[in-house]
């Protein structure tokens, strides 16, 4: 069974992600601040929706995060390798040319940090290992728009052949505690 999202779901449902991210960075001691991009066509166009500004010695330094959040407890990753399968349109997995991923899975209060470039290069030579899966975007009336396409990828998996990806568990308490 295809699952079936409006825009304005997944639109709203992203937000969460990236206001826990942002309230995250923006706690720690060296971040200079925590820009949301997301809206802005120059970043949209390469799937990034966070600029970090952080503090390193006497250098301020920016790093560029693409935010996902998930709301599922299958124990994998769902990275889009399609956003819209009817135009070939690549998914923000393949395109996104941000420096790191977050990706906050909201029940279990986790987040994963992925330097991106090194998962996206592991992934793309990996992907026939993992299952193709597929949602549709439909309209506020229920009628259908396109298909979204991706691969399940187990998170064990990626944790154990890619090096770099951080977890953060119970990230709101975290947030509190700095």
């Amino acid at each position: 069974m295809v699952k079936s999202y409006t825009f304005i779901e997944k639109n709203d449902f992203s937000k969460k992600g990236i206001n826990v991210v942002s309230a995250y960075l923006s706690l720690i001691k060296k971040t200079i601040s925590v820009k949301n991009v997301e809206d802005n066509p120059n970043y949209q166009k390469n799937d990034i929706d966070l600029v970090w500004v952080y503090k390193k010695e006497d250098k301020q330094l920016m790093i560029s995060i693409e935010v996902k959040t998930d709301k599922y407890t299958t124990g994998n990753f769902w990275l889009e390798t399609l956003s819209n399968e009817e135009l070939g349109i690549p998914g923000w997995f393949v395109k996104s040319k941000a420096k790191y991923l977050f990706y906050y899975f909201t029940k279990w209060d986790s987040m994963y940090i992925m330097p991106l470039g090194i998962t996206k290069e592991w992934f793309l030579a990996n992907i026939k290992r993992f299952k193709e899966s597929k949602t549709t975007t439909k309209d506020e009336r229920g009628n259908y728009k396109h298909t979204t396409v991706g691969r399940i990828v187990p998170i064990n998996i990626m944790m154990k052949e890619v090096s770099g990806i951080k977890l953060i568990k119970e990230i709101s308490k975290k947030i509190k505690e700095l």
